[in-house]
């Protein structure tokens, strides 16, 4: 058995700042880590004044990607109630030279990085502290990201991890498992990046409940971006199938 050291570095819970002047969600930085050579830097974006039990989203950037780019979907899933939690990858992000052979490692990272946000429900002094509903967590990825968040959805995956949502992403190297879990796959039918039959490979091979969207004449995330004119029919989607699978109550 391999044992690995999982290190959280507490010095990384530092004073949450406003993500906007008119939004009512705060973001800030956990210096997380499981181990010396896997730093992972992870962004919260969570309600400013938490009033209830808030579901977690672990959101993964693809290939050269970083959380920030992100912040457009990330801070309205804060604003409709979640706890929004994205990992920089140590070997994929944007300030390292990428390493796609890496992404096979990742899922691993992803299910560290669940449960050093979960573990902040019981965190004296942490403004989520008694404010996590630790039992209903979901994953939302983008393109490699994508790929990582079905990772998650192996054989023995948790009980709390209850749908997942690729954007642009390809089948998990470890294939799928586990306790069943709606699966959302969304994907344009113009990108060159990630072929559309990659992603419709990755759906053939998720076990039921499942459902696939086709973007036509969209390529590789551009309708992520919240200047497009296709992000709010997007993120209405994928907001819609977490709230329906992961509500907030």
């Amino acid at each position: 058995m391999v044992l690995v050291v999982l290190a959280l570095l507490l010095d990384g819970f530092g004073p949450a700042r406003p993500a906007s002047a008119r939004e009512t969600v705060v973001s800030r930085t956990l210096q997380l880590a499981r181990g010396a050579d896997r730093p992972l830097p992870t962004t919260l974006w969570h309600p400013a004044r938490p009033t209830r039990r808030h579901p977690i989203i672990l959101f993964s950037h693809g290939l050269g990607g970083l959380p920030r780019q992100f912040e457009g979907l990330a801070a309205g899933w804060a604003r409709a109630g979640y706890v929004v939690a994205a990992p920089a990858y140590p070997r994929t992000n944007g300030r390292v030279r990428v390493d796609r052979r890496d992404i096979v490692n990742q899922p691993a990272d992803a299910a560290f990085v669940i449960a050093a946000v979960r573990a902040l429900d019981h965190t004296p002094g942490d403004v989520l502290a008694g404010h996590l509903d630790v039992d209903r967590v979901a994953a939302v990825g983008f393109s490699a990201g994508g790929t990582t968040t079905l990772g998650l959805f192996g054989p023995g995956h948790a009980a709390f991890l209850r749908a997942g949502v690729s954007i642009s992403g390809r089948r998990p190297p470890g294939g799928f498992g586990g306790l069943p879990a709606p699966l959302l796959l969304v994907h344009g039918d113009g990108d060159r990046v990630v072929p559309i039959r990659a992603g419709r490979q990755a759906y053939a091979m998720a076990p039921s409940p499942k459902q696939f969207v086709t973007l036509h004449g969209a390529r590789h995330g551009e309708f992520l971006r919240p200047g497009d004119a296709r992000y709010a029919r997007v993120s209405g989607q994928i907001l819609a199938f977490l709230t329906a699978h992961v509500p907030v109550v």
